[in-house]
């Protein structure tokens, strides 16, 4: 059936700027009062457009299943559950690399593991010794290729399940089947080197993100969208998806926001919506420190002073959200819990939450918004919709 309206010229639709906030949703921590970061953080401009606009909370699937960033922006962004092709790919695609139809794609991570407990990620003393221990894995393995410092994808005839459980101090379970992939360090030389210095073996590669690749099959958004980003893997799935997506890089999450959004409303003339996307929090290695996430919001708050200066004059509904909750007091890397999401626009119903958090967006106008209502909701209020029936 399709719901997307026609091309009409006497049709006057709004355009779209949405702003995707990696890993500012969290858990609430007793350090911060029990609050979130998100609660605690100084967030006026985010504020601001809460009261200007409605508030709810979404989950891609079902509220309390944990999904991982990219299954949600997936999700976020129309695709069908079933055609998922996983993390693996994106990562790859986002590298430019080609990849082989039919084929499973699975990122390992090499670690170290004591007693079954995963003690440290990534644990090479530098780039030097990393690019030693890829090379003996690429002796054993010809289908591997090195994405980055630590990250490594395998092409396999066969689904690989994942056993990286990601958190520090979790117990790791290693499939029958994974075994002997799995344990292919114990054979490294370098590992000689790092007991004579009194370092542990690294002695895993743990395997994540599987999924059979196809090349994508189904239609696109029925909008003409440019996306920027600083997340490679976000690259690749825009890609995959056949838009064009730039990627931003800035050590600073302000300047980082900052240039996204000018070059989002220079662009903004020959696109229908801009779709910008920030995994900063999930790649600084903050997820655990909470006074850390309090401030990175705070400065991306900072930036958001141009939405209210530039793009609340035109006419543009204007979208904020997160991917997934990503608790720093856990033993699991992402939650269930829902996000929190502002629309603020001509149209959009006001709503009476006066702050951007996980606790007072829920009482605002949106409600709750699960798997493709919240794409449905944005094509509504920009007119790009026709009812069912005509």
């Amino acid at each position: 059936m399709d719901f997307f309206k026609k091309d009409d010229k006497r049709v006057a639709m709004q355009k779209l700027l949405t702003i995707i906030i990696g890993g500012i949703a969290d858990h609430a921590v007793d350090g911060l009062g029990r609050r979130t970061p998100l609660q605690v953080a100084r967030t006026p401009n985010l504020d601001h457009l809460s009261i200007l606009g409605g508030c709810g909370v979404y989950h891609p699937t079902a509220i309390g299943e944990a999904v991982s960033p990219d299954y949600s922006l997936y999700i976020m962004l129309g695709n069908p559950p079933e055609r998922y092709p996983g993390r693996a790919a994106f990562e790859a695609l986002g590298r430019g690399l080609k990849l082989t139809e039919g084929k499973y794609y699975i990122l390992f991570e090499p670690v170290v593991v004591e007693k079954g407990v995963l003690i440290e990620r990534k644990p090479f003393e530098s780039h030097e010794e990393e690019k030693s221990f890829f090379q003996h894995i690429k002796k054993k393995l010809k289908d591997i290729h090195r994405l980055d410092y630590g990250l490594y994808l395998y092409e396999s005839s066969e689904f690989i399940t994942s056993c990286h459980p990601w958190v520090v101090g979790r117990l790791v379970k290693i499939k029958d089947e994974n075994c002997a992939i799995c344990k292919l360090p114990e054979e490294w030389e370098g590992n000689k080197n790092r007991i004579a210095k009194g370092l542990q073996p690294i002695n895993y590669l743990l395997p994540y993100g599987c999924g059979r690749y196809h090349e994508k099959d189904f239609s696109r958004l029925p909008l003409n969208l440019l996306f920027l980003t600083d997340s490679l893997f976000f690259c690749g799935m825009i890609r995959w998806m056949g838009y064009e997506c730039q990627k931003i890089e800035s050590e600073k999450p302000r300047e980082l926001m900052l240039e996204m959004l000018e070059k989002a409303y220079k662009a903004l003339k020959d696109f229908d919506g801009i779709f910008i996307y920030t995994d900063y929090i999930h790649r600084s290695n903050v997820q655990f420190r909470a006074w850390k996430r309090v401030e990175i919001i705070e400065d991306v708050d900072a930036a958001m002073a141009f939405v209210i200066d530039k793009f609340l004059s035109e006419d543009v509904v204007i979208m904020v959200s997160s991917d997934v909750t990503t608790p720093s007091v856990s033993s699991i890397p992402y939650s269930g819990l829902p996000v929190p999401v502002i629309l603020a626009g001509e149209g959009v119903r006001r709503g009476i939450a006066s702050k951007f958090d996980e606790a007072i967006a829920p009482t605002g106008s949106l409600g709750i918004l699960r798997g493709g209502e919240l794409l449905l909701t944005l094509l509504s209020y920009m007119g790009k919709i026709s009812p069912t029936g005509f």
